[in-house]
């Protein structure tokens, strides 16, 4: 798979002076399976990346509705609609090149957000290193587990080759990423693209990690998902910005804007990509000869239906139970065996269509099966305790809002 030099944008609805050029290879990354193997096992790739998208966006819209929800008290499911009609409308009008500019002005509001966390909430606990101290003496910091129980989530293994094979399927086999590559316009400017991408990607991760350390620390005696103060385990990272900043106005909301963000940005390139491929795939298919106007209608209108069902498939990421393993389990249990169908491709030329196509709905058939029964079967991961010692059994049991004039601090309890 090569990227074409001459390709300067592959937008969702391309101008008139790119639409010649934008229209040589808009799903260039299926097209890939296609001539490798024929056209059914590209359509099985193209049914995975669907299956993963979608139930992967219901989760992205539904996880800043939370933090919107605890933090300023709108309701949840208006939340939900708010977040999805926005970026459907913003990513339907502008294409990738509105996804692009949005992705870059959002990525510094989240780096903003999680350094405000990180600082103030050191800050109020004696340092950085005082938070780490508290969170490695109550079994929080564990770099070196070796186990080899696959029913232990967390261990050395799990998260050096598991989340391996995870971020090779999301930056190399994923239409939403693939796609950023072509508008570089040149490889060589893709390749430098996807180095910066990796070092971004590290910082805010880390960053991501120490606001959860700080969290953690600033709760170790009193845990408010325990005392019912708040009603998800997701919900806990706003509250500790409402007891941070609840008195000092904009900060609450510069930390809505980072969880914003993050969303936005994922479910815009979602919806392109996916409008992209149904229009390459399907429609392209079905109506060879369609105009370029009405292809351009016809995807807007794609971008639009796939914005509601993302919106619907929110209930389902209501009873997943934490976003972020939630997040992780799709991309494990769709994501696998698509990143394996195109490895099996690139690496075994011998390999023909029919072992592709089955041997991948095999694997598909498997990972779900597994990822059912862990749900309906879970481990007995016996995790670290959590304490209420300190807790203050007269304090308020809801978040303080954005209304609110003095926050609550843990050290008056």
């Amino acid at each position: 798979m090569t990227i074409k030099p001459g390709l300067t944008h592959q937008c969702l609805v391309p101008s008139p002076e790119t639409s010649e050029q934008t229209n040589l290879d808009r799903d260039i990354l299926h097209k890939y399976l296609e001539r490798r193997f024929n056209k059914n096992v590209r359509y099985v790739g193209t049914f995975l990346f669907f299956l993963q998208m979608v139930l992967y966006l219901g989760i992205v819209i539904y996880a800043p509705a939370l933090a919107l929800n605890a933090v300023t008290g709108l309701s949840l499911w208006g939340s939900v609609l708010t977040i999805g009609v926005v970026c459907t409308f913003y990513t339907t009008i502008g294409g990738l090149k509105a996804v692009l500019w949005t992705d870059v002005f959002q990525v510094c509001i989240m780096v903003a957000g999680l350094l405000a966390v990180i600082i103030q909430g050191s800050i109020k606990l004696g340092g950085l290193r005082e938070a780490w101290k508290i969170a490695e003496s109550r079994d929080r910091i564990d770099f070196w587990n070796f186990s080899f129980d696959p029913t232990v989530r967390h261990t050395f293994w799990a998260l050096s080759i598991g989340q391996t094979f995870t971020w090779c399927s999301s930056y190399g086999v994923n239409q939403a990423q693939v796609q950023r590559y072509l508008s570089c316009g040149k490889k060589s400017t893709a390749q430098l693209a996807l180095g910066m991408a990796i070092v971004g990607m590290i910082i805010v991760v880390s960053l991501a990690c120490l606001a959860g350390v700080v969290t953690f620390a600033f709760y170790a005696d009193c845990d408010p998902y325990t005392m019912e103060r708040i009603t998800a385990v997701d919900q806990i990272v706003p509250y500790f910005v409402m007891e941070l900043f609840g008195d000092r106005p904009g900060l609450p909301g510069l930390f809505t804007s980072c969880v914003f963000s993050a969303a936005l940005s994922t479910v815009s390139s979602g919806l392109n990509s996916l409008a992209a491929i149904t229009g390459e795939d399907i429609i392209k298919s079905i109506w060879p000869d369609m105009s370029e106007k009405r292809y351009t209608i016809a995807i807007k209108l794609v971008a639009c239906g796939f914005g509601v069902i993302a919106i619907l498939t929110t209930v389902l990421a209501s009873q997943l139970g934490a976003i972020l393993q939630a997040s992780l389990s799709i991309f494990g249990l769709v994501g696998g065996p698509l990143l394996a169908l195109f490895s099996l491709g690139v690496f075994f030329p011998c390999c023909n269509s029919y072992g592709a196509g089955f041997g991948t709905l095999i694997g598909l058939a498997t990972s779900i099966w597994l990822g059912v029964g862990a749900n309906i079967y879970p481990p007995d991961s016996n995790p670290p305790g959590f304490s209420t010692a300190m807790c203050d059994l007269n304090a308020t049991t809801a978040p303080q809002f954005l209304t609110t004039t003095s926050p609550v601090d843990p050290s008056d309890a």
